[in-house]
């Protein structure tokens, strides 16, 4: 039996890596995905997916009349998977302004955005779930991940205020904090030995045993590879 027959759900970084992990997933579980990305074509309006399918279109989560109308244009919204990021890593002595203002407009403008306007769509009916992908960087220090961290630690609490505005609502926010994922972030990072990681798939279907539970809140949850800390 499909768990998420007909549900309609958006991804937000939805061309790549955990996203598109997670928009394929849900799909084959009978939910219709609008997956969407900075990489896809933008389209007015935005392509609308049939249940069990992945529609894609363009989409920068810190455009705020852009996440306004690509959330209202759906015909309606159960799930919000907010996946976007964007990571430069290095040490702070080399860090330059526009790095870490992209990272936070990104990880926190663009949540904030994504779960502002499902809020408003989710709100009226009463039901829904947001959830945004973090990282165990949120909880633990880095080197030459300063910027990413500080992103990601402002994600956090802002999904742990979300929480806690949604629950009157039954409306559900989950953070899944992810350790080292094989994803395209690693491509200019050599060095590590990403056989180890986790795969994109392995946090999508956690994602889905999650989402499928609607007599559950799960609020907080750390991912982490079988070895640990890499």
């Amino acid at each position: 039996m499909k768990r998420l027959l007909g549900k309609f759900a958006i991804v937000t970084g939805g061309s790549s890596g955990i996203g598109a992990a997670c928009a394929e997933m849900m799909a084959a579980e009978g939910a219709a995905v609008l997956a969407t990305g900075r990489r896809y074509e933008h389209a007015t309006p935005a392509p609308h997916p049939a249940l069990g399918q992945v529609a894609h279109a363009g989409l920068d989560v810190t455009n705020e009349p852009e996440v306004k109308r690509v959330f209202a244009e759906l015909p309606q919204l159960d799930i919000v998977v907010c996946s976007a990021g964007v990571g430069t890593f290095g040490p702070v002595i080399n860090m330059s302004v526009a790095q870490l203002r992209e990272m936070l407009e990104v990880h926190i403008v663009g949540t904030m955005l994504c779960a502002r306007e499902a809020l408003r769509r989710m709100q009226p009916r009463r039901k829904g779930h947001i959830v945004i992908i973090g990282s165990h960087a949120a909880h633990r220090a880095f080197t030459d991940c300063a910027g990413y961290t500080a992103a990601k630690a402002g994600q956090l609490g802002l999904a742990r205020v979300l929480a806690e505005e949604a629950r009157p609502y039954d409306i559900r926010v989950t953070s899944l904090l992810p350790g080292a994922t094989d994803t395209p972030i690693w491509d200019d990072r050599p060095g590590f030995d990403r056989s180890k990681m986790m795969q994109p798939s392995d946090v999508a279907s956690f994602l889905i045993s999650i989402v499928a539970r609607p007599g559950v809140a799960v609020e907080e949850v750390i991912l982490m590879p079988p070895a640990g800390i890499l």
